[in-house]
């Protein structure tokens, strides 16, 4: 009779580095550098470098092309946030989330830059039988969605310009609106009002308001929006603006 086989329990290495680095940030809190991850960890430069760079493509790490260092970006903070909300109590973040859910009824979503493109790292959904569909990790060109334009309306309008124009040429089509002039014209509205709303520009039929998260540390920008159909986003639209502003005001 055969013997049965045994399961292959070796950790896969892999696996074993990423979670080796993530624990290096906990007990260091601070940003490194490939060289000093490497020895730290005991790998070769090579492979850390790999690394490294998969987990920014994936955004669960941040990369300061200045300084040449990393950091665990906020994604990494959110894999374990729903272990807090149930046995520690809240962050932040989500629990402004959480309210303006509540408040709105409407999708909730936080996003960060990734390149030339938004991720959302965080979805809410909202409470109507219809509702703005997203999904956390999405990446989308960022000058086509009202996270994405908040976050824009904070850099140069140079840096702005490249990013749209990288959008635009990826685009099969390009609607009047995110045409480069007209677009800066919409930041420049953005920066004077002090959030962004896309009425349907963006995808057809639902709004949504956006906002900068204030700033938390070193990490990038985020940015919170609220989505809907535009037929329920339009006629409560002050009050959303106003529930997004004092809430977000609590963070700091």
């Amino acid at each position: 009779m055969p013997r049965p086989r045994k399961l292959h329990t070796a950790p896969i290495k892999s696996a074993m580095r990423t979670l080796a680095l993530l624990e290096h940030f906990r007990r260091t809190k601070a940003s490194a550098s490939v060289a000093e991850l490497s020895s730290a960890l005991s790998m070769p430069q090579s492979s850390t470098s790999v690394l490294l760079k998969t987990l920014v493509s994936l955004n669960y790490l941040e990369y300061d092309s200045e300084t040449r260092r990393f950091l665990p970006s906020y994604r990494v903070a959110l894999l374990g946030d729903w272990i807090q909300n149930a046995r520690f109590g809240d962050t932040r973040i989500t629990r402004v989330m959480d309210m303006l859910q509540a408040r709105t009824g409407e999708t909730v979503m936080l996003g960060q830059q990734v390149g030339a493109a938004m991720q959302y790292l965080h979805v809410l959904p909202g409470m109507h039988a219809i509702q703005f569909m997203v999904n956390a990790g999405e990446i989308r060109p960022m000058s086509r969605t009202a996270l994405g334009q908040v976050l824009l309306s904070c850099k140069s309008n140079s840096q702005i310009c490249a990013i749209v124009r990288r959008n635009n040429a990826e685009a099969p089509k390009v609607p009047p609106n995110f045409r480069e002039t007209a677009f800066m014209q919409e930041i420049e509205a953005i920066r004077q009002r002090g959030y962004s709303e896309t009425k349907g520009l963006t995808t057809p039929g639902v709004s949504t308001i956006g906002m900068l998260v204030p700033p938390l540390g070193k990490h990038s920008l985020l940015a919170i929006g609220v989505g809907g159909p535009i037929e329920r986003i339009e006629p409560k639209r002050l009050q959303i603006v106003d529930v997004m502003r004092r809430w977000l005001g609590n963070i700091s």
